[in-house]
């Protein structure tokens, strides 16, 4: 049997594959169309005039809270500590014992050298009623009196070394540490506790050595710690300490206390310390200021964008105080210009913007 299979013209396949081709370049090119609105669109930006109002300067810095009286209580002697009797909180009086180390050679040097000093003087009373009979020599008394007072001295070591044994309050205060346990054994200048008067407190603070150049005796502090983030406290720079550490290239300042800062020894705090105040300065949005890549470890010059015939101006501006909402701008703005907001990501100079009103 001859079977026949149709088949479409070449021609009219090539015109079907032709109209296929020409539908897709048809939606390409809308899609692109599209796109290139889309992406060719100015964007709209919220613009507003600087404004003028107070601002703040400051230099920040992290601080630890410490007691201004306060000592190391040690030993002068080696020994085992045989009796401890304050520990951790303990509220002492200034002479008050506080531990003993071992004192039982310490009490036979004491006997010792009273012995000597018991036979130094009976020598010497001897040699003076001898002298005073012509049948010793004025030296021989002289050299009696010299040994006797050798006796005197090493009896007063003596027993000043068993006085080191008992470890004394230097002053009335709170044990804030105790570093040792009974039945250690000791060397000479050991530490034993550390003592201080709790109403008497202090932040020490680490100030760049960049900013420290600014910092002033008597400048107001703004202390803020977070176990109470809702109570700051104020206070005034006491002291800025003239060695600097060159490990850290930071400066130590201290501000002192008031008495209800509710604040505890050893608490971490954040300080900013002022280094000027304006009342009438030029004032924008933190999110209008920008600053390029960041240099020696800070942030790179700033710039702001204006609004100059509908284009978008990258302006270079001086800024002076920063605070989490608003910065201060000491040169390159006025305050008639328009400032954009809020800067969408990569807008660049010169570009065309639409303002929202």
């Amino acid at each position: 049997m001859d079977v026949r299979v149709q088949t479409w013209p070449a021609t009219r396949q090539r015109r079907r594959t032709g109209l296929r081709v020409a539908a897709l370049l048809a939606v390409a090119l809308s899609a692109g169309a599209g796109a290139w609105q889309l992406w060719g669109r100015s964007p709209a930006v919220a613009t507003l005039h600087p404004v003028r109002g107070p601002a703040i300067e400051a230099v920040y810095a992290a601080g630890v809270v410490e007691a201004i009286d306060t000592a190391r209580v040690g030993t002068k002697v080696a020994g085992r500590i045989t009796d401890l009797l304050v520990d951790d909180g303990d509220t002492v009086k200034q002479g008050e014992l506080l531990a003993v180390i071992d004192d039982r050679e310490a009490r036979r040097r004491v006997d010792d050298a009273r012995a000597r000093l018991e036979l130094a003087d009976q020598e010497l009373a001897r040699d003076r009623a001898l002298l005073a009979q012509h049948v010793r020599p004025e030296q021989a008394v002289q050299r009696s009196q010299a040994e006797r007072d050798r006796a005197a001295a090493g009896l007063k070591m003596a027993a000043d070394q068993l006085a080191d044994t008992r470890i004394l309050a230097p002053f009335d205060g709170v044990v804030m540490k105790r570093e040792v346990d009974k039945g250690d054994m000791l060397a000479a200048n050991a530490t034993l506790f550390t003592i201080a008067v709790p109403g008497r407190l202090r932040v020490a603070a680490d100030v760049d050595e960049r900013d420290i150049a600014l910092v002033r005796l008597g400048a107001r502090v703004a202390i803020r710690a977070d176990a109470l983030p809702d109570r700051p406290v104020s206070a005034t720079v006491t002291n800025i300490r003239p060695l600097g550490d060159p490990a850290t290239r930071s400066f130590r300042v201290e501000a002192n206390l008031p008495p209800d800062s509710g604040l505890m020894v050893g608490m971490t705090v954040d300080v900013n310390i002022v280094t000027g105040e304006r009342a009438d300065a030029l004032l924008v949005p933190a999110t209008a200021v920008h600053h390029d890549a960041p240099q020696g470890g800070r942030a790179g010059p700033a710039y702001v964008f204006r609004v100059v015939d509908g284009k978008a101006r990258r302006t270079a501006v001086q800024t002076g105080a920063v605070g989490e909402t608003r910065v201060e701008i000491r040169a390159g703005l006025g305050a008639a210009d328009r400032v954009i907001a809020d800067p969408p990501d990569g807008l660049a100079d010169g570009r065309s913007v639409r303002v929202e009103r």
